[in-house]
């Protein structure tokens, strides 16, 4: 039992809100003033453990004569061995005599004597299970007996050390989940803004292309770009109100003071899995929008220009090789037409970039690990004026079924795991429609596809 004065200095202290503030330097001050005042002691500290648990470090100490203290060391457990082995047995540490003492005997040429400490009480610190450091009471000036009421007193002001600890973390993770918040907040009025604009561009094109009729299967396309989109969009509203849950129920743990360490790293996880989905999917949406927009805009503004076909090829190859490179595709070339052609230059670029990327990405994915993945570019001279560009591969293939559809708009077989189907169609449109030639393709599943595509001189 502790006496009347103990037991209000600590029904006092357990009422003080600075304890559950999340303030931990000051309700440390507040726990040791309390520490002082009911022992009349000289000084009070708090002692915690470093992360590999091999030295102690003064965290906060409290004198009865406000200057008396200077900076304190740092104890270790190779410089006093003896120390350590007692606090390793997690009980109270009773130095009447700290000088003598066989725990703390050690601390009396470095620490003890110019401090002018003569009796030490450690008490063990105790946090969700684990002694983390303890109360150091110190008497200077004359030696000091403690009592089991003096321990008492102490262990039942380490216990409340705990709230402090617990305070301070709930405070840590709420000030953590509110920058998650604000972070989140920011990116989805940022995606959403950038949804909004690609979404009102998408407007204008669609209208573009109702005016120009330059495409036949516009109501095919608006519709499949509709059901497109309304998957990320959809799953970016799931996630939203996802993390306004979450958000919601923590701020109902906090207000209700039943939040712990558990449920919040639970919650921000859930967050930050939420934030990237969101944002996935948002991405996800405005890439949509802009391959639409990149099939479906006037390809009346290419210019038309007079070049050597070889030469061309080899540029645009050439520019792409670090793409291939990172997807581990070799490309070989074979450009032998020697054929010159009034064309559109940038029309012939898009067609071999999409022809190239299509494969890197798609025509993989399932090779023999001892087969290299190889793109061919070849060219032949079909006569003076005309000339054919094939592009090979020695991938997976395409499915027989799956040949006469590729050039449909939207049609992949790869839907859900990133698959469009408008990579090909746009193609097949520039060909068409821009250079007025033909593609075509040939592929034998395991063995691999060919696209071919017929170009003629547009000025004759």
């Amino acid at each position: 039992m502790l006496n009347d004065l103990l037991e209000n200095l600590l029904l006092s202290l357990s009422m003080d809100p600075v304890l559950d503030s999340g303030d931990k330097a000051r309700a440390e001050q507040r726990l040791l003033q309390s520490c002082l005042q009911g022992l009349a002691i000289s000084r009070a500290s708090i002692w915690l453990y470093n992360p590999q648990r091999d030295a102690i470090q003064c965290q906060q100490i409290c004198c009865l004569q406000a200057g008396t203290s200077d900076a304190l060391p740092v104890l270790s457990r190779q410089q006093f061995p003896r120390y350590f082995a007692e606090l390793d047995k997690k009980r109270v540490i009773n130095a009447s005599q700290a000088r003598t003492d066989p725990a703390t005997s050690e601390f009396t040429e470095s620490y003890l004597l110019p401090q002018d400490i003569w009796s030490m009480l450690d008490v063990p610190l105790r946090y969700q299970g684990e002694v983390i450091g303890i109360i150091c009471c110190e008497q200077t000036g004359a030696p000091r007996q403690w009592t089991d009421e003096d321990a008492g007193f102490v262990g039942a002001l380490s216990d409340l050390y705990g709230r402090i600890l617990a305070a301070a973390e709930r405070l840590r993770y709420q000030q953590q989940l509110e920058r998650s918040n604000e972070r989140l907040e920011s990116l989805v009025s940022e995606r959403t803004a950038h949804l909004q604009q690609t979404l009102d561009q998408l407007r204008q094109t669609q209208q573009h292309l109702i005016e120009s009729e330059k495409m036949a299967s516009l109501g095919s396309l608006v519709a499949g770009i509709a059901h497109e989109v309304n998957t990320p969009v959809g799953i970016g509203l799931t996630g939203i109100s996802h993390c306004n849950y979450l958000l919601n129920t923590v701020q109902q743990s906090i207000n209700a003071g039943t939040l712990g360490k558990s449920q919040l790293q639970q919650t921000l996880t859930e967050l930050q899995s939420s934030a990237e989905l969101v944002e996935r999917n948002l991405l996800r949406a405005a890439e949509l929008i802009s391959q639409f927009k990149q099939s479906a805009v006037d390809q009346s503004h290419y210019e038309l220009h007079r070049f050597a076909i070889d030469d061309y090829i080899l540029a645009v190859v050439n520019t792409l090789l670090p793409f291939c490179k990172q997807h581990q595709v070799q490309i070989e070339l074979a450009l032998h037409s020697g054929v010159t052609l009034s064309s559109y230059p940038g029309a012939i670029a898009q067609v071999l970039t999409n022809l190239i990327t299509n494969a890197c990405i798609h025509a993989f994915e399932d090779l023999a690990a001892d087969k290299v993945p190889l793109v061919v570019i070849e060219t032949e001279a079909l006569a003076a004026d005309r000339v054919q560009i094939r592009v090979t591969d020695n991938g997976c293939g395409i499915p027989k079924d799956a040949q006469q559809r590729i050039f449909e708009p939207f049609f992949t077989t790869r839907r859900g795991r990133g698959g469009t189907g408008l990579g090909l169609s746009i193609v097949y449109n520039i060909v068409q429609k821009n250079l007025h030639g033909a593609i075509s393709v040939v592929s034998k599943p395991g063995i691999g596809t060919r696209f071919s595509v017929r170009l003629d001189d547009l000025a004759r």
